[in-house]
């Protein structure tokens, strides 16, 4: 473990603002500068109009809404996917949509994307107007064959944007050439959220709502957009994070869907609680799971469209017997994934494949081994000629740039690709694998060096007399934290005092720091040598600073995030 300590920043344009000193150098460090950044309000979120494209996007759906057209929302199975096809089902009816249905692929049947087959479905049902969400782009040959069957087509997508664009009616997605829209990092649930707040402007200055003495309000489908941003792993910059904040804010205040109320509920998660470690460890994985396994039909759209309670609680139910069982598949597949990357040890990136593993799995075992290899990580599977193929990578290695960099220099390598800088997915012909290992690992080489051990970012060491309640609650106030936005850690020396082990995977320890002081502290999911500490130890330990909301009561909670013997 490498400990590197973030650098002192001036944040003397915060001193007003903020007056504890540890608190507002943690903020100047992640960039906050202005009011607008610490009150991190929805009414400072950047205007729509920048988005390319939104007007004529907008302008397509308003007329289809005065209409009465049917509308189809075709979305992804992924978090993301799924939030924005709600938002889209809700936001539209909302708008005053008429009829408005929706798809969803199945992971092992069709794959990614709006498919010649839901096209045609959606013909026989009678739909004028197609919207998709978290897709679209890379969605070509099926969006110009909506096209030619006098469909109209509106993409909304935040996925890398080919050369070659489809021939859609309107495309929003702020990854597109010429879009000055300022933030790149919105979620597909995100992107639409904007779409439907310009499409409500259109209808409002039509004088549409007239009749009904109010106008619709979309901001209380954030909670939505907020699943969507951590879900996908979306950077918190300062727009997402305040539509992030907005939509946790709805939560907490039990102003949410009742879906994620039930979610919640069954995974033990307090709403007043809720932040982007429970959203993403607790809550997306039960979303995720019924697209990860071979599963029918699957709920989980269901759950964020129903208003029935009791409904609700029985989909929950249904969604966390399908994460047990994707759960006990992941345990199998990883154990093989962590035996076979250890010949490749050393490496400056892993590609692992057997032909049992299940597709929808293949990102949370790259996402592990990528975790205790720290290089990235390709995971192949698939029993016939063509291997699909999810990737995870590291800081500094993006890994659509690399596909694409791949594809020039190889065209016939890659079936086909997508993705982000650090998620990405890939299909190539089986007798190909090894070529793509061995290009895989000389361009992570060249643009990586060796592997190197793990570097944790630390605040420093924290003050004995910070190790409180109150302080907890000044962090958790001011985040929401995560992926561009850190949740602090920090650093110090302990000897340990006792630890005791909790349900055979966790460790509590009772720490004494250098000045005497004693901090209690927890260590989730302990490895094998974290197993092996004993009293007396002299340990060096880099730990989170936390509000536990367990049963309706605060109390401080320190994480352990390393720990080991100095």
């Amino acid at each position: 473990m490498k400990i590197i300590r973030r650098e002192y920043v001036d944040d003397s344009q915060l001193e007003e603002l903020i007056s504890d000193p540890i608190l507002r150098q943690i903020l100047a460090r992640r960039g906050l500068k202005t009011e607008s950044d610490v009150n991190c309000s929805l009414s400072d979120i950047h205007h729509y109009k920048d988005l390319l494209d939104i007007d004529k996007a907008s302008s397509i759906i308003a007329a289809s809404i005065e209409n009465g057209e049917g509308i189809l929302v075709a979305g992804d199975y992924d978090v993301d996917g799924i939030t924005g096809t709600a938002l889209g089902v809700r936001g539209l009816y909302d708008l005053g949509a008429k009829k408005v249905s929706y798809f969803v692929p199945s992971r092992y049947e069709g794959g990614y994307g709006i498919s010649k087959t839901a096209v045609d479905a959606a013909l026989e049902d009678g739909i004028k107007l197609i919207v998709t969400v978290d897709n679209g782009v890379s969605c070509k040959e099926s969006i110009e064959y909506a096209k030619s069957r006098g469909l109209k087509v509106v993409i909304t997508d935040h996925h890398e944007v080919p050369e070659n664009l489809p021939l859609a009616d309107a495309i929003v997605d702020p990854k597109r050439k010429g879009d000055t829209f300022p933030s790149k990092n919105l979620c597909g649930a995100g992107v639409l959220f904007y779409v439907l707040v310009a499409t409500r402007a259109i209808l409002r200055d039509k004088g549409f709502y007239n009749s009904i003495g109010y106008i619709p309000r979309i901001g209380r489908f954030l909670d939505l957009v907020s699943l969507g941003t951590i879900g996908d792993v979306m950077v918190l910059d300062s727009n997402n994070r305040k539509l992030v904040k907005y939509g946790f804010n709805r939560i907490k205040n039990g102003e949410c869907l009742v879906g994620i109320k039930a979610l919640a509920s069954s995974c033990k998660v307090n709403l007043e609680g809720i932040n982007a470690t429970s959203i993403a460890f607790d809550l997306c994985p039960r979303l995720n799971a019924p697209g990860r396994i071979k599963l029918e039909k699957n709920p989980a759209v269901s759950l964020m469209l129903t208003d029935d309670e009791q409904e609700a609680m029985a989909i929950a139910r249904e969604l966390d017997m399908c994460n047990k069982r994707r759960g006990d598949y992941e345990r199998v597949f990883l154990k093989e994934a962590t035996e076979d990357a250890q010949s490749q040890k050393g490496n400056c990136a892993i590609v692992l494949y057997r032909p049992n593993w299940l597709v929808g799995l293949g990102g949370l075992i790259a996402s592990r081994i990528k975790e205790m290899f720290s290089v990235p990580t390709f995971v192949f599977s698939g029993d016939g000629e063509e291997l699909l193929g999810s990737a995870r990578s590291v800081p500094g290695f993006s890994m659509v740039k690399i596909l694409k960099a791949m594809d020039e220099k190889c065209p016939n390598l890659l079936s086909r690709y997508g993705g982000h800088a650090m998620a990405a997915g890939a299909s190539i012909k089986k007798d190909s694998l090894e070529t793509f290992r061995q290009m895989f690992n000389e361009i992570a080489k060249e643009c990586l060096g060796n592997p190197t051990e793990d570097e944790i970012l630390s605040d420093g060491e924290l003050p004995s007399n910070y190790q409180n309640l109150a302080f907890a609650r000044d962090l958790e106030a001011f985040g929401p934290w995560g992926n561009g936005f850190e949740e602090p850690c920090f650093d110090g020396k302990f000897t340990v005092e006792s630890v005791s082990l909790v349900v055979s995977r966790h460790l509590r320890f009772v720490l004494r720091g250098e000045d005497g002081s004693t901090m209690r502290a927890i260590k989730l999911r302990a490895t094998a040598n974290e197993k092996q500490i004993t009293e007396n130890t002299q340990v060096r330990v880099v730990y989170n600073v936390g509000v536990s909301h367990y049963m309706r009561s605060e109390r401080l909670e320190i994480r352990i995030l390393n720990i080991e013997p100095v």
